[in-house]
């Protein structure tokens, strides 16, 4: 039997950008940027950088991007696929046999350069729609590795490339013959970029140069040294942390990689980046440096771009950020405009903050804070610091130097959340704990640090874990040396310390020396480091458990000890469910052990871990305890029933988790992986029954970690493309896969998904053959009227219409309200030349005759009249509120000659159906609820499905009893068909609410006319009947829901 996950992938957070540059686009006054985030790449709106859409996911990591209008280019590997807009539209397959390096769109043109491999030296030209065959392909000759390639302006149907020995090539791509061949630097080139000025690009070399050279005449106009912010003169020039650059290594640490040049009015300048994340800005006219952007990124510079005509440069980097740079000041010096950032590196800790864990508090490993949205991206967002940058700037120190460590523990409350400080974090190696004010995105006033006359000359030991009360008046913080202090929020004063009586610390100090010095002074609340604490819901009890073995419970108000509990092993995590006193405790074992702080006594133990747990949670119906492991498991443990609810294999190593107080979302964290997943409850979106309890691994991992898009089907995400990649083939770097899935091995098994897949629908196939032919319950449809049938006779059925389609039926009157012109309608000006036009509804204006055809034949005459009748007759369609009257001959009549009111197609309609109706009725005994009768009104209800709320309420409203009229009686047997259908299709509880907006419309427009109708009665009589019977029974289950659950409520209190 197959298990369904319990939880699966629904979105990825804080992922911005990876290792790829950006490609610009602008669609008409605004300009959008592209970025990779591993297999998908999203759009950014340069306004305010604000997310505009997310491609689809790709089969493997994107190498390269390029954008024209609305279309995407993405190198996956070899193939190069094209989206439009967000959908994949074909894929760029056989010019390219290794990886592709880089894209360059260049209107009907799409530019692909090879060079990763030896064996794909390479340009290929192709034309956009044409995804067979390419347009062009050259070879370079041996010895010519291409690097990186440009078109210079003006140089039409010519591409220049650059090459890993430090020569270039210009090439005309469309006769596939090479203009010229450059020299060169003999230092590979790892960017090219195209200036303002004519014949002029600018070159940046992996020794960190920047070259402007002039392509024409084969000269070099200009060259700076360390433009990429590294090497020698990074310490005498730039100082700071960017001279430390050079010796992080990596991939390009002393190349510059990324050139640009700024175009317009203002002063002539030229942006050039490099490993150490340091952009300098050169002046061409001067030949000198500008400025420099310290600490403008903590990773390798990829890309860098002016805007055309504005003072604002943009830039990507390794680091997961998007910034703009604006040069308004009138030396033109640079100042951070806007950004988008996510964590630098993996984040480690997580937790939903507020009742309805819409917002996520993160801490990672580069020593950043941030608070995401679930919801909105643009709410995302890192708590300040204080003025890094300033004090950075002062002491010529990296801003990173300056941040506080890693947070290792961390507690929020948002009870006093706009008083003061309502977030608590514990810092790595750090002897202070710091409060933060979410409110204000900021760290508090307070540094929460024990009085020296506390420590009794000992010096302080490090933080490692911190609570807060669930009123957010007090934080605890405990220490490694064992520790529990006591603090005020709001003040910051220290409130006392938690401290053993002497016959419990006797245990702790062993015998000797030692053990004497240490019982002259006060015991602390455990021999050795504070592993986590907690305060419960009311202010009651404290619970703590250290590295010594020991749980102890601490009454909160006195400070004294409660009970004690020996775990017989060390502990190593804590989490307490502040409602019901539930604390579960991970140990060094890998086992769980579940207690109840009241007694306190265990009440649960849970095996099955094989290695250290690196996260605990308990849901907040305290039903479920969720661990997560170094094994690569996470486990669902029942806690009622005492045993495994399921056990999930979630790619990576999980080193955080958190479920949402409202328990549809998890959030998870992983081992090398720099962003937040979200998995949905399937127990609340899927199918319960489908969720057995098992012991068994599910191995949700082969199906995908969650994708920056939300809602995707993980089972088409795997089948939909094959991620193989060519045997033998070099890659340059092994970029980190920002979605989920990157290394080898998930590959490996995503294919093999996809093969089960496959095998398992062949399968179903050939088991289903006798089936094939057999509709599914929800296709099964009417005929005539095109609604739903009923699954069962019992069951009511649905119109399946769009809710607005009969919502705004009930409430039409409000919405003309709101409709409303609050000015009338203006006249029209006049024709051009003044020409007289003929009254009429025609939206065509049909001119006058002239005076001198006014003797004209009487006979034309009459034709042009009948014409713009008939043109008038076109322009009113069917639910139109010009309707021509017939005479009984068929012709036209005048308004004195008319001698039956007007019919409208619904109107005749109903009639033709309620006299089908009638004499299926009497051949079918008198039951005017059979399905023939039903059937009968097919025609009526599939013209009620197509029309609009508006055209309906002008149907019913104009099918008005006028006393007195020549119709009168047809007026009344017109209301009793449309009773008589209401009547039928509740009866057959088909279109339920249709039948139920209709009949409200119906009884609020003519309820007085109907209810003094006697000969419409019976029909009122028997529709309420069948109204009464349909609500009896639907008030009937919901009060046994609302009894099972009152009784079973009062039974779990």
């Amino acid at each position: 039997m197959e298990v369904a996950p319990l939880f699966m992938p629904f979105r990825a957070l804080g992922y911005i950008t990876d290792n790829v540059p950006f490609a610009v686009k602008r669609v008409g006054k605004d300009s959008f940027v592209t970025v990779s985030v591993g297999k998908t790449w999203q759009v950014y709106n340069c306004t305010k950088l604000t997310l505009s859409r997310v491609g689809p996911q790709l089969s493997g990591d994107i190498r390269a991007l390029a954008c024209a209008n609305d279309l995407t280019f993405a190198a996956v590997g070899a193939d190069i696929v094209e989206c439009k807009r967000i959908h994949r539209s074909g894929v760029y397959r056989g010019g390219h046999a290794g990886p592709v390096r880089q894209l360059l769109a260049l209107g009907r043109l799409l530019l692909s350069l090879g060079g990763v491999s030896e064996r794909d030296r390479r340009l290929v030209v192709w034309e956009v729609g044409k995804y067979d065959e390419p347009l062009r392909v050259i070879e370079f000759r041996d010895g010519f590795q291409p690097s990186c390639m440009c078109h210079p302006d003006t140089y039409v149907n010519k591409v220049l490339v650059g090459s890993e020995g430090g020569g270039m090539q210009l090439w005309n791509w469309r006769t596939g013959e090479m203009l010229y061949g450059f020299k060169g630097w003999g230092v590979p080139i790892r960017a090219l970029a195209s200036s303002p000025a004519l014949d002029v690009v600018g070159v940046g070399l992996a020794d960190g140069r920047a070259v402007v050279h002039n392509i024409r005449y084969d000269e070099e106009v200009v060259s700076f040294a360390n433009a990429a912010g590294t090497g020698l003169a990074a310490n005498q020039l730039l100082g700071g942390g960017a001279g430390t650059a050079a010796a992080r290594g990596g991939v390009g640490g002393g190349a510059c990689t990324a050139l640009s040049f700024r175009t317009g009015a203002g002063l002539p300048l030229m942006a050039a980046g490099g490993g150490g994340g340091v952009v300098t800005v050169w002046h061409l006219e001067e030949r000198r440096l500008h400025t420099v952007i310290r600490d403008a990124h903590d990773g390798q510079l990829l890309s860098l771009h002016f805007f055309p005509g504005e003072p604002l440069l943009m830039s990507s980097a390794a680091d997961n950020a998007v910034k703009h740079w604006v040069f308004d000041s009138a030396d033109a010096m640079p100042r951070l405009l806007r950004f988008r950032a996510g964590h630098g590196a993996p984040p480690t800790l997580i937790r939903h903050y507020g009742e309805n864990g819409l917002r996520l508090l993160s801490a990672g490993c580069d020593r950043s804070f941030r608070v995401f949205s679930v919801h909105q991206d643009q709410q995302s967002r890192e708590l300040s610091q204080g003025h890094i940058a300033r004090k950075a700037k002062k002491l010529r120190v990296r801003q990173e130097d300056l941040k506080l460590e890693r947070v290792v523990d961390m507690d929020a409350c948002e009870v006093r959340e706009r008083d003061w400080a309502n977030v608590i974090t514990a810092h790595e190696g750090d002897p202070a704990a710091y409060s933060w004010r979410l409110v204000n995105f900021s760290r508090g006033d307070h540094v929460l640090e024990p009085p020296l006359e506390e420590l009794s000359g000992c010096p302080a030991a490090a933080v490692t874990s911190v609570a807060l009360s669930r009123c957010g008046n007090f934080g605890v913080v405990g220490s490694a040396s064992g520790r529990l202090d006591r603090y005020n929020m709001q003040s910051g004063i220290h409130r006392g310390a938690f401290y053993c009586p002497d016959d419990a610390a006797k245990g702790q100090a062993g015998g000797g020396a030692a053990a004497t010095q240490q019982q002259k002074a006060k015991r602390n609340a455990h021999n050795g480091a504070v592993v986590g604490c907690a305060v419960d819901g009311s202010n009651r009890r404290l619970v703590s458990v250290g590295f010594d073995g020991v749980l102890r419970v601490w009454d909160f108000r006195t400070q004294s000890l409660a009970a004690e509990v020996a775990l017989g092993s060390p502990a190593t995590r804590l989490t307490l469910h502040p409602v019901s006193g539930l604390a579960a405790v991970a140990l060094t074992d890998a086992s769980l052990r579940l207690y109840d702080i009241e007694v306190p006594r265990l009440v649960r133990r849970f095996r099955g871990h094989s290695d250290r747990v690196t996260g605990l949670h308990i849901s907040a119906d305290s039903r479920w305890l969720l661990s997560s492991a170094m094994d690569g498991t996470m486990s669902v443990w029942d806690i009622p029933a005492a045993q495994c609810l399921q056990v999930m294999k979630l790619g990576s190593p999980v080193t955080s988790l958190s479920l949402s107080p409202s328990l549809d979302l998890l959030a998870t964290t992983h081992v090398n992986r720099r962003g937040i997943y979200l998995w949905s409850n399937q127990a609340l979106f899927g199918d319960p029954a489908a969720i057995p309890h098992s012991t068994a691994v599910v191995p949700v991992a082969r199906i995908a970690l969650p994708t920056i898009s939300d809602g995707r089907n993980t089972r088409e995400r795997c089948t939909a493309e094959d991620g193989d990649d060519s045997e033998g083939e070099e890659v340059e770097v092994d970029h980190e896969d920002e979605d989920g899935v990157s290394s080898e091995d998930e590959d490996a098994e995503m294919r093999d998904v996809a093969a089960e897949a496959e095998a398992a629908e062949a399968v179903e196939g050939r088991e289903g053959g006798a089936d094939a032919g057999r509709s599914k319950p929800y296709e099964l449809r009417d005929p005539v009227s095109g609604a739903p049938l009923p699954l069962a006779p019992e069951l009511v059925t649905l119109s399946l219409l769009p809710r607005s389609h009969w919502d705004s039926l009930t409430r039409i009157e409000v919405i003309k309200a709101r409709n409303k012109p609050l000015q009338p309608p203006k006249k029209p000006e006049a024709a051009p030349f003044f020409l007289p036009t003929l009254p009429g509804l025609s939206v065509n204006p049909i001119f006058a005759a002239a005076e001198g055809q006014q003797g004209a034949d009487p006979g034309a005459r009459e034709a042009a009249d009948e014409d713009m009748e008939d043109a008038e007759e076109a322009e009113a369609g069917p639910g139109s509120r010009v309707v021509r009257l017939t005479r009984r001959d068929g012709r036209k009549a005048n308004g004195a000659e008319a001698v039956s009111g007007p019919v409208s197609p619904f109107v005749h309609q109903l009639r033709l159906a309620a006299a089908a109706a009638e004499a299926a009725a009497k051949a079918g005994g008198g039951d005017c609820g059979s399905s023939s009768v039903v059937d009968c009104y097919g025609p009526v209800i599939s013209m009620l499905r197509q029309m609009t709320p508006t055209v309906i309420d002008r149907e019913l409203r104009a099918m008005q009893i006028l006393e007195g009229s020549r119709d009168e009686q047809s007026e009344v047997r017109d209301l009793g068909a449309l009773l008589d259908m209401l009547s039928a299709s509740l009866e057959a509880r088909r279109d339920f609410e249709l039948c139920q907006a209709l009949l409200n419309v119906v009884l609020t427009q003519q309820g007085d006319v109907l209810s003094a109708r006697p000969e419409l009665g019976p029909r009122l009589q028997r529709l309420r009947g069948l109204v009464a019977t349909s609500w009896r029974r639907l008030d009937s289950l919901m009060q046994h829901v609302r009894c099972m659950v009152g009784f079973l409520g009062n039974l779990q209190a």
